[in-house]
């Protein structure tokens, strides 16, 4: 597992840009942003004690509350400083609104083209085929 292991720091620092990155993209939906938000909470939680690059990624984010996030960070980096531990679903919505600018907003596209339609094919009857071949087929046959 990725926790057990030293990392090298631009690794850390990819892994946690792609999962931004997805929430940048792909956000918009409830459960893709459900899910890349736990995931990124999850890496945050678990690497930026010993990741200084995250909170770099972190001061990147559009929007962010430096204030908030120092606070977030105070938690994370020293939980025992007399202060409990924030419940889960607080801890995730903390989070929530701290990455609220990474998230992508969905995209309305005005005055798209109609889609290509293509033509129907007339198909020819039965009866044009070559030689009445298939009507023969059919025929009563005399010779028997």
């Amino acid at each position: 597992m990725v926790l057990g292991r030293n990392l090298q720091p631009d690794a850390v620092s990819w892994l946690f840009t792609s999962v931004l990155k997805g929430l940048e993209m792909h956000g918009q939906h409830e459960g893709c942003n459900a899910t890349l938000s736990q995931l990124a909470l999850l890496i945050y939680d678990a690497l930026r004690p010993r990741y200084t690059e995250l909170r770099m990624i972190m001061n990147q984010i559009p929007d962010i509350q430096l204030q908030a996030l120092d606070q977030f960070d105070q938690r994370i980096l020293h939980p025992s400083s007399g202060a409990t531990r924030p419940a889960e679903k607080k801890r995730r919505d903390q989070f929530k609104k701290l990455i609220a600018g990474a998230v992508g907003k969905e995209v309305h596209i005005r005055n798209l083209p109609s889609l290509f339609k293509m033509p129907k094919v007339v198909k020819e009857p039965l009866e044009i085929i070559e030689d009445n071949a298939l009507l023969s087929l059919f025929a009563p046959d005399t010779d028997v």
